[in-house]
């Protein structure tokens, strides 16, 4: 190839537009039942989370949250959507107004927001160390994160709650929320307080009809009825499924159950 020739090749490359990276595709969660938006009469749900990964930034921030004395884990996790979730539908997250927002969201919705941060982390798979109990030795395990946390969906509609038959009539209740998480951790001390609570917070009236002192009317119920509305509540499965992990030590090849909370998986 003559020096002309190589010129021209040179010169025509140059020519040429610079290739340029395609922006990153947004992280988006759909959510089982969002957030509600009454606008002009029209009740608008909006599903669409957008998330980012976590950074130093972050994983900083959240230390510092653990040494905080009294911190619940619902406030715990929260504050880490807060960080992680940028936007549902039209709804900015960010500040102590963004804590308010991440804490209507139904549990099912928050565990599905944690998934979604771990993948946008870490991709479909995440490692973590596991001491065998039997034989002591660390071994590195590799969890699928949608064949080992699968989504249960809901055969209903999580919008308008469920309905059950008591002595008193059907009663209607929704989902609970980090809201009222938060508030039963703070404010009850027994079972039964709880009880009392998630169904004074979880319970649906129709207009005109929600008693002076919703506390007092469930306290009122029988026994009977507070089981059946608690049980109700508490059978509720829908989200990503977090429990016990099976897998083999590969050292001594004795079954070893890998027990994680979200917490530990996202920055363990």
């Amino acid at each position: 190839m003559s020096k002309k020739e190589e010129a021209d090749l040179i010169n025509e490359a140059m020519e040429d537009s610079i290739p340029t990276m395609p922006d990153a595709p947004l992280n988006i969660v759909t959510l089982m039942r969002g957030l509600m938006q009454e606008t002009e009469g029209k009740t608008v749900w909006h599903t669409d989370a957008e998330i980012r990964e976590l950074n130093g930034e972050d994983e900083e921030y959240l230390a510092s949250l653990e040494k905080k004395k009294g911190l619940t884990y619902s406030e715990y996790m929260t504050a880490l959507l807060v960080r992680a979730v940028t936007k549902i539908g039209n709804y900015e997250i960010a500040g102590e107004r963004g804590n308010k927002i991440i804490d209507k969201l139904i549990l099912g919705d928050r565990d599905l927001l944690y998934l979604g941060i771990m993948k946008a982390t870490y991709g479909d798979t995440r490692q973590v160390r596991v001491i065998c109990p039997h034989c002591q030795v660390s071994n590195d395990v590799t969890l699928d994160l949608d064949e080992d946390f699968p989504v249960t969906k809901p055969d209903f509609d999580v919008k308008k709650g469920i309905v059950i038959n008591t002595s008193k009539g059907d009663i209607r209740l929704r989902l609970p929320n980090g809201e009222d998480t938060l508030e039963v951790q703070k404010s009850t001390k027994s079972d039964a307080e709880i009880n009392t609570m998630m169904l004074a917070r979880c319970t649906m009236w129709k207009d005109g009809e929600e008693p002076d002192d919703p506390v007092r009317w469930a306290r009122t119920l029988n026994i009977a009825d507070r089981r059946k509305l608690v049980d109700a509540l508490t059978d509720i499965e829908i989200g990503p499924k977090m429990g016990e992990v099976d897998t083999q030590c590969a050292s001594c090849e004795q079954d070893m159950p890998v027990l994680l909370d979200w917490v530990s998986l996202l920055l363990g």
